[in-house]
């Protein structure tokens, strides 16, 4: 099939097309050279790939293209990746399910405690600064991964995009703080390392912790799962 006719069976012009293949190799240039970086800084807080790879692509957008909500648009298919990679974090999940299977209520519990605290924190610093009520529905997903995030956003009369922001920054404040944490807690543990990263910081969170260990990776993965979907659920009964 020629790039014409592509372009007309999904009513794309060619300059639409080559705009998006144009901002797609960007992002993965950027994000390749983020990974180098984080491998030669061994893999420093500030130099975590997805707020070089951010800081890359926003410094590219002011130079080549301003409009922000362009740029976007050409970068739409990408989002369609979020679903399949999601669905592959259970992955680790399975190979440690006899150890989530002995711990049991041990391991939900956390994840409950954690996921109701970090909403409710979060909003209350925006209602007592008075913020519209569409950035308080917003504030209330940002630590459910970021599909589920834009989804129960709009379903709470809040901002789909500004779901997307909040889950990026919370998720790099929760790896950029998690080594101080253990530091001063004085906890070095996987299990528990896992549980915070997909609790507190959802996606990010779990591909860290996944490059701390497979059994982070997996306790990351089911403490993003249940967070996300119980969250979303709970939210659009009560407000939705």
């Amino acid at each position: 099939m020629s790039l014409s006719s592509v372009s007309s069976a999904f009513g794309l012009t060619l300059s639409d097309i080559s705009h998006a293949a144009m901002w797609i190799v960007i992002l993965v240039l950027c994000y390749g050279f983020a990974i180098r970086l984080a491998k030669w800084t061994n893999q420093h807080v500030l130099a975590h790939p997805i707020l070089i790879t951010t800081t890359l692509v926003l410094t590219f957008t002011q130079l080549i293209e301003p409009d922000v909500q362009r740029v976007m648009t050409h970068l739409h298919p990408i989002k369609y990746l979020l679903g399949p990679l999601t669905v592959g974090l259970a992955l680790p999940v399975y190979n440690q399910l006899p150890i989530l299977r002995q711990l049991g209520v041990k391991v939900l519990l956390p994840i409950a405690v954690g996921g109701l605290f970090a909403p409710l924190s979060a909003f209350s610093v925006l209602y007592l600064l008075d913020a519209e009520p569409a950035w308080q529905l917003t504030i209330l997903t940002k630590s459910i991964t970021t599909p589920f995030a834009m989804d129960t956003a709009t379903m709470l009369g809040g901002i789909a995009g500004l779901a997307a922001v909040f889950n990026i920054i919370t998720g790099m404040i929760g790896v950029m703080a998690l080594p101080s944490v253990n530091r001063w807690l004085q906890i070095n543990d996987d299990k528990a390392n896992g549980l915070v990263l997909g609790t507190i910081a959802h996606g990010i969170g779990t591909s860290k912790a996944v490059l701390l260990s497979e059994q982070a990776g997996a306790f990351a993965s089911l403490a993003l799962c249940v967070n996300g979907v119980g969250t979303a659920i709970v939210l659009s009964v009560l407000l939705g």
